[in-house]
């Protein structure tokens, strides 16, 4: 009797008599080297030879379809140099999915990989990653891949893309869906796998990286993936031997991938600071596609919070639209925790039950806004926790209310409203009037009401005892401003910053910088969109957030002998920056201190004078201090008549003296737990010791 018959009974009594032997099985075989089974002689002979081999191997053992078997312990399968076998699809006798293979099985080998390009697949597909907010970079990339190199393998000349734009917004992530979709493997460089201490080690690693990615290629579709590439080649001016060396070293692999018939490889380098990257590495036949990843729009900000909250129920009063309009400047990582902390916050009230979708609601939305802040206003200086401010808030002053509302408000949430009816929205906006009179809390009123950005900078932030250094404090405000755009840049005290330029040799000119800095910038003069994030691209108005370096760059690019293109067909016409939802606005008390030149049109073009509150508005301002008052007796109509020439900042303290001559009162008779009422003779005597400004 047979030993094929003595399995086969053995199978029978432990299986039943479901478990047949397999009739066709097809496989896909992994091995250690691929150079060994080249002496095999062609493809189909290699096959042919390797399927023998792996049915020597599970000769007698049970296969199910879509099955990993792992050989690293098997002798034989060492010898063979087989590391993993895939069943791809198995038929048995009775067409089921399993079923033992013996000699009489029909083995056919689908593919043979490396075990380097197995595991690196297997590691890229154990989380399907999905991306939004980028969709069109990731289709226009996408594009780029399939009908590039990877996919057929033409004689496309282009070798590398490079990818930049600020941290958080979802670049390593887009590698990956792509990597994903386009069937691929990320072979991913770190910064710290190349720079080492040895002289001379890096430029080694690196070159192991490529000669990896090569040999990978040949199997299938390879993305060579440099993170943070500025790391490892800054700039030659700022940089030390070993970064020179490994910049040589990745120009001299790039240049080399052109002789060389590679179809299924592609360099890809991201970086959060593109002006710190060795121009030398951005001409044409090296990274000659550059792809703006730039900090989400608010319908890309809505995409995104769908995609992180998909898993969860929301209450009926969270309206993720409400959620995308408060969230200015928030990347795609600032949403993922902004989401996290919500559902953390749900998960502690509610707590966590098995199959249970939990319930998000709007507080929890909140609390999470005031836990996580985006990254760009935790990296600046200029920008400022802006309390929220109400309308209601403010007495008085219905028609400077109503200006600043036609001047602020407008351009930034109506802007295809006014770009329809062709009218220039305002670009700057100067309030000035006496001290105290609420221009700031006006300014603050408009951000709050708006949901966008506020930014506040003063001479004391801006002037600098070094050389060069308040002007680039101004530069980076701007900066910074445009990148969280739609955004509000608040200049208060501008006079000390915008003084008039005198001729007196004896006068400073830091202050004459700093006005050219400021009025290049309002212009768009000068700026440097690889260094300047260029967020004119990124508005709601649903232009491609996918673009390269404008004229001006294009020019000192050309200089040294480096020009970049891209993959938009609207790469020549001149970028817009005026189109940017930045509204600057400026806040003195002395208007005839500022230099001319800040105040023609198209610059702070709109003067709004904020005057000192009237009868009318002074008791709509003492209404507001005395509403959260327990009061009696109280006119105050009587009192805005009496209280002439005092500031909206003047009858604050006012309200503020009267409240403490009340508790003074209290806490004389020994009873601060009864009821605190403020009355008229309480207001008279603070009126004696608050004076009017005026």
């Amino acid at each position: 009797m047979s030993a094929d018959h003595n399995l086969s009974i053995f199978y029978q009594e432990v299986f039943g008599n479901n478990l047949k032997k397999v009739r066709n099985a097809t496989l896909s075989v992994v091995v250690d080297n691929l150079n060994r089974f080249k002496s095999c002689g062609s493809q189909d002979k290699r096959y042919e030879c390797i399927a023998k081999f792996c049915q020597n191997v599970l000769l007698n053992k049970i296969l199910q379809s879509e099955q990993e078997i792992h050989l690293e312990r098997s002798k034989l399968a060492r010898s063979y140099g087989i590391v993993y076998i895939v069943v791809c699809a198995c038929i048995s006798e009775n067409d089921s999915n399993e079923g033992v293979l013996t000699r009489d099985a029909d083995v056919v080998v689908q593919s043979v990989i490396s075990k380097d390009f197995y595991e690196l697949r297997k590691s890229l597909h154990q989380e399907k990653v999905s991306v939004a907010g980028i969709s069109t970079e990731a289709e226009k990339l996408n594009q780029l891949l399939r009908f590039g190199k990877l996919q057929y393998g033409t004689s496309y000349r282009q070798v590398g893309v490079l990818l930049h734009g600020p941290p958080g917004c979802g670049k390593s992530s887009l590698v990956k869906h792509i990597a994903q979709s386009c069937d691929a493997v990320v072979l991913n460089v770190e910064s710290t796998d190349v720079l080492q201490s040895e002289v001379g080690s890096g430029v080694e690693a690196l070159k192991r990286f490529f000669r990896r990615a090569v040999a990978l290629s040949e199997e299938g579709s390879v993305i060579l993936f440099l993170d943070e590439l500025d790391t490892l080649c800054p700039h030659r001016d700022n940089s030390s031997l070993g970064s020179k060396q490994i910049t040589s070293a990745l120009i001299h692999e790039l240049d080399s991938l052109h002789g060389k018939d590679i179809p299924g490889l592609l360099v890809l380098g991201a970086t959060n600071v593109i002006s710190s990257l060795d121009p030398s590495l951005r001409r044409p036949g090296r990274f000659d596609r550059e792809v703006l990843i730039n900090i989400p729009t608010k319908d890309q900000r809505l995409a995104i919070l769908e995609l992180f909250t998909n898993h969860v129920e929301l209450d009926c009063a969270v309206q993720l639209c409400d959620i995308a309009m408060r969230t200015p400047g928030y990347v795609g990582a600032d949403l993922r925790a902004l989401c996290e902390e919500a559902e953390s916050m749900t998960l502690k009230r509610e707590g966590a039950v098995p199959n249970v979708k939990p319930t998000v609601k709007l507080e929890d939305f909140d609390h999470a806004l005031h836990c996580v802040a985006p990254l760009m206003k935790r990296s600046s200086d200029c920008v400022i926790d802006l309390q929220p401010v109400n309308w209601e808030d403010i007495g008085g002053l219905e028609d400077v209310k109503h200006e600043i509302r036609q001047s602020i408000e407008w351009p930034l949430l109506y802007p295809d409203v006014l770009h329809r009816m062709d009218l220039t929205p305002t670009k700057g906006v100067l309030l000035f009037g006496p001290p105290g009179c609420c221009k700031t809390t006006l300014v603050k009123a408009a951000a709050t009401s708006c949901h966008v950005t506020f930014l506040s900078l003063s001479g004391a932030q801006v002037f600098s005892p070094y050389v060069g250094e308040s002007e680039k404090i101004v530069s980076e405000a701007f900066q910074k401003a445009r990148a969280l755009s739609p955004s509000i840049l608040f200049f208060d005290e501008i006079e000390t910053l915008v003084g008039k330029r005198s001729s007196e040799k004896n006068q400073s000119r830091v202050q004459e910088r700093i006005l050219a800095t400021l009025l290049n910038e309002m212009d768009g003069v000068g700026i440097r969109l690889d260094k300047k994030t260029n967020a004119s691209l990124n508005q709601d108005r649903g232009r491609s957030t996918v673009g390269v370096s404008g004229p001006q760059e294009m020019q000192k690019m050309d200089n040294r002998g480096v020009g970049c293109t891209s993959i938009v067909s609207e790469c020549n016409s001149s970028l817009d920056l005026k189109g940017s939802q930045v509204m600057v606005i400026g806040a003195t008390n002395r208007p005839d201190m500022l230099d001319p030149a800040i105040l023609r049109p198209g610059r702070l073009d709109k003067h709004i004078h904020v005057p000192p509150p009237d009868a009318e508005a002074r008791a709509a301002i003492l209404k507001v201090y005395t509403s959260k008052m327990s009061t009696s007796d109280l006119d105050l109509h009587k009192m805005s008549l009496d209280t002439e020439l005092y500031t909206g900042a003047d009858l604050k303290n006012l309200c503020k003296e009267a409240g403490l001559f009340a508790l003074r009162e209290i806490l004389a008779r020994g009873d601060p737990g009864s009821p605190i009422c403020v009355n008229s003779h309480h207001f008279a005597r603070a009126k004696e010791i608050v004076k009017p400004s005026l």
